[in-house]
């Protein structure tokens, strides 16, 4: 059984609650759906000059009462929902948001720029897209309307009482438009690939907050089934044949699947009127979005349990559906979709595609799908991850022979990632219905224990016959090939842009070093949690393999020739440096930048960055606008002279019941080269940084919708909002990638 940042778990049998209400599922706005009575005037869909469609959600940012988990709550959200639309979207149009501020005044703890009474907005337009955020010099960053979280928006209305707002508008690259080697393609031009992403707010300072109480929604690229496809039964004659029709056998697996969309969410209540398993959607409690650690400091000690009987039952996993509780006033709650431990029935000669969102703003969940009756793990078949299909790129003439999909016993969920998980009910026939609990391991995030619960029921409903499709997974990332041009050599190009440290330089195997560490203080004396230092590396070649640790930070005035030399930062800087008075961000201050170059130079291409966590909690590094993957022992050793640590993961030798933490791998130690036939690279946005481990990741600023000013940071939002996020710049010194 393979495995994927995962481990297995074995359990004994277990009583679990009656079956619950039916998964519901959240609105979509789409081409097809538009002026739906779900969505009313919240989803328009215009038609553009060259026949693509714009598709634009309306989302008011309000403090309003909404219903989670049966509780009647005020929190911060959507257009008065906890269950926020999703945006089903084709690569080749375009997706809108008119984004309004009508925020109630509130203090946030945390927020040290501007007046707490603005409560103020943005929002990340999608997390997962190699989308442009339009707000490349010389435009001010804070006003560029693509993906651009730099957006400040304060709540309120104008003189005329029109709400304070925004408009959004981001293309998603279509057929022939997204440069192929950032997906690390041989040449020429792919659409956006197809997969679960999402959005939500980014204000820093406030963002764990907002996110917490409903401010995010998924965002879907493509067909939402377009990841399910048929596998390949070689012809032992001629294995290069399939012996099956493989588009035939697609049509069918498709037409035999159903899609669930489930946004994972969770919310701390206080002040309780009725205990979780009475609360029939009546009850009242109060949104809690300071309680963001667990246990909370208050009470190190606490353990997770039910109340029940005037007392605490701690002991009892299957007591937990979808809540925990540390005392009888409060709860913490664990919802899809904001129901506590729905169903999901998938009927006889059926398979379900459950495209699964982490939309958390701190919680990571270890997930894993056992069998009620006997405890024994149902696999997992991941179609697709972090918005990419899990697989090696391929040509477009060989999609007819699509790899085999894997299966793992269990996954680690991050905060921002999102899985599509297939699960099938027509691969073996049986006359019973079959139940299963999707749950959650306990996670141990060094600052914070993360309690095992229950999420969900699936049932498998009797079925009478065996399907002999198999189901595989494959993307192709190449397209006919586009003539890419190439820019002027690097002594003709300008120098960097105002605050702007230089790149890397390849000549030299230059990597970039980022290292998380506790504490920090900005330049006016301010103390922050975390802080992020950045640093160039040149390792030394042909002394001998060397730990990544003992190379020193280049020397900044040994740089090739071409390039303006600037000093790098040398000290950790938590965000808040760059965060002036009003909230924009000042560029002056020295910051990383990312030379796009197609030149002989190539210095943007399949960069290596190394991730230190210098600190004892589990953090999770996320950057905008790109995907990346991780390195592979070969570049390591023969491209950079750094020894691979031992073991690439981190539980080592341990025994699943005693690793503490998922199985997180720090490289791939077995791949030689992403191209090769056996190598399937996993591409990500987000990754798990275990407390004082180093991971090793490779990514390409190739495309121009890259060329803007966005931002690299943990994405359990509580550790961003305290001064993990950093400003990144990626330029390219010609008037039209300037100016777009």
């Amino acid at each position: 059984m393979k495995r994927l940042l995962v481990l297995a778990l074995g359990v004994g049998m277990v009583l679990w609650p009656a079956m619950a209400a039916e998964l519901v599922q959240p609105p979509i706005c789409s081409v097809a759906t538009a002026g739906a009575s779900s969505l009313g005037d919240k989803c328009t869909v215009s038609t553009q000059a060259d026949g693509r469609h714009q598709v634009k959600v309306n989302l008011t940012a309000e403090t309003h009462e909404i219903e989670v988990g049966g509780y009647k709550v005020t929190t911060e959200n959507y257009n008065g929902s906890y269950l926020t639309p999703v945006i089903e979207i084709a690569p080749g149009d375009t997706v809108a948001a008119h984004l309004e501020n009508l925020l109630a005044p509130r203090l946030h703890d945390g927020m040290s720029h501007g007046d707490g009474d603005e409560n103020p907005t943005n929002l990340h337009y999608f997390h997962g897209g190699i989308v442009s955020p339009n707000n490349a010099r010389p435009k001010r960053a804070e006003l560029g309307n693509g993906d651009n979280v730099y957006v400040h928006l304060k709540a309120g209305r104008d003189a005329e009482g029109n709400p304070s707002s925004f408009d959004l508008n981001v293309p998603i690259p279509g057929d022939g438009v997204l440069d192929a080697r950032v997906l690390e393609g041989k040449g020429g031009y792919i659409p956006h690939p197809s997969g679960l992403d999402w959005y939500h707010s980014h204000m820093h300072g406030i963002s764990s907050d907002q996110v917490m109480g409903g401010m995010s929604g998924l965002l879907s690229v493509g067909d939402a089934a377009a990841n399910v496809k048929a596998g390949c039964r070689q012809d032992p004659l001629d294995p290069s044949k399939c012996i099956n029709d493989v588009a035939k056998d697609t049509a069918d697996l498709r037409r035999e699947t159903n899609v669930r969309y489930a946004l994972l969410r969770d919310i701390p209540l206080q002040n309780i009127s009725k205990l979780p398993e009475e609360a029939d959607g009546n009850a009242t409690a109060e949104w809690e979005p300071v309680a963001r650690d667990f246990p909370p400091e208050s009470a190190p000690g606490a353990k997770c349990g039910v109340w029940k009987k005037d007392k605490l039952d701690t002991d009892d996993l299957s007591l937990r559906a979808g809540f925990c509780q540390l005392d009888q006033s409060s709860a913490w709650l664990f919802t899809l979709n904001g129901q506590r431990f729905p169903t999901v029935k998938i009927e006889g000669g059926k398979n379900l595609l459950l495209r699964l969102g982490n939309l958390s703003a701190n919680v990571g969940y270890w997930l894993e799908l056992r069998n009620k009756a006997d405890g024994t793990v149902l696999p997992l078949t991941i179609l697709g991850l972090d918005g990419v299909v899990p697989a090696r790129p391929v040509l477009p003439e060989q999609e007819g022979k699509p790899v085999e999909a894997n299966n793992y016993d269990s996954l680690l969920l991050m905060p921002a990632s999102r899985a599509e998980i297939y699960i099938r009910n027509d691969e073996k026939s049986h006359d019973k219905p079959q139940e299963y609990i999707l749950s959650t391991r306990g996670l141990d995030a060094g600052t914070d224990k993360w309690p095992a619960v229950e999420l969900a029921t699936i049932v498998l409903e009797p079925n009478t016959a065996a399907s002999p499709i198999r189901v595989a997974l494959n993307a192709s990332v190449e397209a006919f090939p586009n003539l890419i041009q190439v820019q002027p050599p690097v002594a003709e190009r300008a120098q960097l842009p105002d605050g702007c440290v230089r790149d890397l330089d390849p000549a030299f195997h230059e990597y970039r070093r980022v290292t998380f560490i506790p504490g920090g203080e900005t330049s006016t004396g301010m103390k922050s949690d975390w802080s992020i230092l950045t640093q160039i590396v040149r390792p030394k070649v042909g002394s001998g393999l060397q730990d990544e640790a003992n190379y020193e930070p280049d020397d900044p005035s040994k740089t090739s020739v071409g390039y303006d030399v600037r000093q790098q930062a040398e000290i950790a800087v938590p965000f808040e440096d760059y965060v002036q008075a009003d909230g924009t961000v000042d560029w002056t201050k020295r910051h990383v930048c990312i030379f796009i170059d197609h030149g002989d130079h190539d210095g943007s291409h399949k960069q290596l960055w190394v991730l230190n966590n210098a600190t004892a909690a589990l953090h999770n590094f996320h950057i905008h606008q790109i995907k990346f993957r991780l390195a592979t022992r070969k570049e390591l050793v023969d491209i950079y002279n750094i020894e691979p640590p031992k073991p690439s993961d981190t539980c080592g030798e341990k025994t699943p019941e005693e690793c503490m933490q998922p199985n997180v791998k720090f490289y791939e130690e077995n791949a030689t080269d992403p191209a090769d036939p056996g190598a399937t690279p996993l591409w990500h946005d987000t990754i798990p940084l275990p407390p004082l481990s180093t991971v090793f990741i490779v990514m390409s600023f190739d495309a121009k919708q890259q060329i803007g000013r966005f931002v690299f940071h943990c994405h359990i939002l509580k550790h961003e909002d305290g001064g993990l996020m950093a400003p990144i710049e990626v330029w390219e010194p010609t008037v039209g990638a300037m100016a777009q």
